[in-house]
């Protein structure tokens, strides 16, 4: 996946704008988890999702719509996340760690 500077992940947030509910308090639990790194059923459970697909599809809606702005054609969830398999640390399911671009962007944009 194409490398973001901090100013782009800014620039493309600004333009996506905002997010409201759901997406804006998961996108916080996960900038504020230890090492931003959390399961996406930890997340879900963080804010009511029954399941850890809710999170799958707001990081990937985002993703597509960051990747957009930005030109990146194909953008994933691998644009904003580091995916870590498990059992590659201690972890039993997927872990995604933030970007430290993404996380420092989602500061800059205002949205944490």
């Amino acid at each position: 996946m194409a490398k973001v500077s901090v100013s782009q992940f800014v620039s493309a947030l600004k333009n996506v704008g905002r997010p409201a509910g759901r997406q804006l308090q998961f996108l916080k639990a996960h900038y504020d988890a230890p090492g931003r790194a959390a399961t996406a059923t930890g997340l879900a459970k963080n804010v009511g999702y029954k399941s850890y697909s809710g999170i799958n599809l707001q990081y990937g809606i985002l993703a597509g719509q960051v990747g957009a702005y930005l030109g990146i054609p194909g953008a994933d969830v691998s644009l904003l996340v580091d995916l870590v398999r498990p059992p590659s640390v201690t972890n039993k399911e997927w872990l995604l760690v933030m970007r430290p671009e993404f996380a420092e962007g989602l500061k800059g944009a205002g949205w944490i």
